[in-house]
């Protein structure tokens, strides 16, 4: 990242005396290239470490580098329905995908899941799963189907998976609060549901898998150039293709084709303090005030559940020195988690001089009316730095990811929210992924909820690999 001082010289509502007081408030969060590399080598030895055939060796790494056991990614030839199933919030989807060579038809519907089941036995769970699965089929006329219909499942919870339709959920995550399930195998659990409450259900689970995963299968079929997916909302993991030859813990063949997805579990990179170097006071109260203090630590610098609130710290303390707004305050800025990450993309939509959207929300903290126009450039401009501090962290994360894929030409898909819909983190992304992987010509898209077309899309691997007879262990 440049220098703050230098990314405020042009602005004309600043005066020169707040640009220096904010260019010098801001400086110490900047990320120069040595740190970004740091960074950067800190993943490959956590890398490192998750790929050692010594269990020992691999339980000191902040990261998972789960085999996902998906060797076949799409060849547009692909023929038949399958199903995805999408499980990861309050709202569940069940998609239908039907090939015809190559090109998928898509039909989609969305079942809630209360509170209530949320929080109750995960039984319950699983049981509301099954039912909205016959539910669908019927609507879809597939009910009676006499063949089984391949199902894939996109699971996006922490898991230790076995194979292509075998895990263990390690513990729940977002907004579920069952008691009980860690320790289980989702599959088993789901096909105990449907025996219990939809016998004779025409499904076969062939594939399990996380949301990363099956973003980078959907991407695959946008751009067959694609060979890492990346969840950039309200938490963060990248998913990408590595070359078996590179995973030392490999068991499996080294049949066609050599390589495989990994899911990273990358969200956790820095839980055992390796980059503590680069977090910031603000990082860390974020952290401590988390629901899950200690964890999650490297997505806690730019995700979407803590970006507006990182934001909020920061103006916080330009407050309390006095530098914005004359010092004053109000009970909704001192309220944590009250500025959100959508206050964030607003502010940096604002054009220099037109503050609308940053006054819509400091009308809701009660401050617009002490906000010069120059306090309301300050916000834009943290807002700005901020946003591109957080893209500049994916990126490196990112850049790791493409030296390992090593390819002239390589696809990144993208699902959140963030990523969707904040402004500069894809320019401010790509700029910084030119300079630290040139070998390759990178290029990020949308995959949006990809997460439930890319499971039907995993389905289509499993039955491919199980006529290869590929072992993926």
């Amino acid at each position: 990242m440049e220098a703050i001082g230098d990314r405020l010289k042009g602005n004309s509502v600043l005066s020169d005396e707040t640009k220096k007081q904010l260019g010098e408030f801001l400086q110490p969060l900047v990320l120069p290239r040595e740190v970004i590399e740091r960074i950067m080598a800190g993943m490959e030895d956590h890398i490192k470490l998750a790929n050692s055939p010594d269990r020992s060796v691999r339980d000191k790494s902040d990261v998972l580098m789960a085999n996902t056991h998906v060797r076949c990614l799409l060849d547009g030839k692909e023929n038949g329905t399958y199903l995805g199933l999408d499980l990861g919030g309050s709202n569940f989807r069940v998609v239908k995908v039907i090939f015809t060579n190559g090109e998928a038809s898509t039909k989609t519907s969305y079942y809630t899941l209360t509170d209530e089941v949320r929080s109750g036995p995960c039984d319950k769970v699983f049981e509301f799963i099954a039912i909205s699965i016959k539910d669908f089929l019927e609507k879809e006329g597939l009910a009676s189907s006499t063949d089984k219909i391949p199902l894939g499942f996109t699971f996006s919870f922490p898991t230790e998976q076995y194979a292509l339709n075998r895990s263990k959920l390690l513990t729940w995550t977002k907004t579920f609060k069952n008691p009980d399930g860690p320790g289980r195998d989702p599959v088993q659990m789901l096909e105990q549901a449907i025996q219990k409450e939809t016998p004779g259900l025409p499904v076969d689970v062939v594939a399990v898998m996380s949301d990363t995963t099956s973003t980078l299968m959907a991407g695959n079929y946008l751009d067959k150039k694609c060979r890492i997916g990346l969840i950039l909302g309200t938490g963060f993991n990248i998913a990408f293709v590595e070359h078996v030859r590179n995973i030392e813990k490999w068991t499996g063949d080294n049949k066609e084709p050599t390589h495989v997805l990994v899911n990273i579990e990358n969200g956790s990179l820095g839980d055992g303090g390796s980059l503590d170097f680069y977090r910031s006071e603000f990082e860390k109260e974020v952290d401590k005030h988390s629901n899950h203090p200690n964890s999650f630590t490297f997505e806690k610098s730019f995700s979407g559940h803590y970006l507006g609130e990182l934001v909020r710290l920061v103006l916080v303390k330009l407050i309390d020195q006095k530098l914005l707004l004359g010092g004053a305050t109000s009970t909704q800025i001192l309220e944590r988690w009250n500025f959100t990450t959508t206050d964030v993309t607003k502010i940096v939509c604002d054009k220099e001089g037109d503050g609308k959207n940053a006054r819509d929300v400091l009308s809701r903290m009660e401050l617009n009316d002490k906000a010069s126009d120059e306090d309301v450039e300050m916000i834009r401009q943290v807002a700005l730095f901020m946003s591109k501090r957080g893209a500049y962290i994916v990126a490196s994360a990112l850049a790791v990811c493409v030296r390992h894929v090593n390819l002239p030409e390589v696809t990144v898909a993208i699902d959140g929210s963030v990523y969707e819909h904040h402004p500069t983190f894809h320019p401010d992304m790509t700029d910084l992924l030119e300079k630290l992987a040139p070998q390759s010509k990178v290029k990020l898209i949308l995959a949006k909820d990809g997460s439930g077309q890319g499971a039907a899309f995993v389905a289509v691997s499993a039955l491919r690999q199980r006529d290869l007879n590929l072992l993926s262990a």
